[in-house]
């Protein structure tokens, strides 16, 4: 897949995230948002759709992020999105599952395009 700038665009896979976790999450400056704590799957295609990133100290707050377009370099995972959107993500509890409500908020706030419920 190629994006805008000529470069090739690889899909982040479930086992390059499992092997990140605690990896730096950073946006799509490099300016670092938090440390990458779960991956959530499509139910329908086993894909990551969502990562949840720990931000602040002991904790902190955790925040969804999509998956789609998401970039692994140097064992960091760089989103496109600027940090002030991702820290002004809704609050959704980190529960092992979205639901619906959830979900349609997420997609919504993000602008991505809805696909099957995702799930950890």
């Amino acid at each position: 897949m190629q994006d805008e700038t000529d470069e090739e665009v690889v899909v982040v896979s479930y086992e390059q995230l499992g092997e990140l976790y605690d990896a730096e999450v950073v946006d799509q400056d490099g300016h670092k948002v938090g440390r990458l704590d779960q991956v959530y799957l499509d139910n329908g295609t086993g894909e990551p759709a969502w990562i949840t990133v720990r931000t602040g100290l002991l904790g902190g707050r955790k925040i969804f992020c999509p998956v789609a377009n998401a970039v692994v370099e140097d064992r960091q995972v760089r989103v496109p999105y600027p940090v002030e959107m991702l820290k002004g993500a809704p609050e959704i509890a980190c529960d092992g599952h979205l639901n619906e409500d959830e979900e349609e908020e997420l997609y919504d706030y993000y602008a991505v395009e809805e696909g099957p419920a995702p799930s950890a």
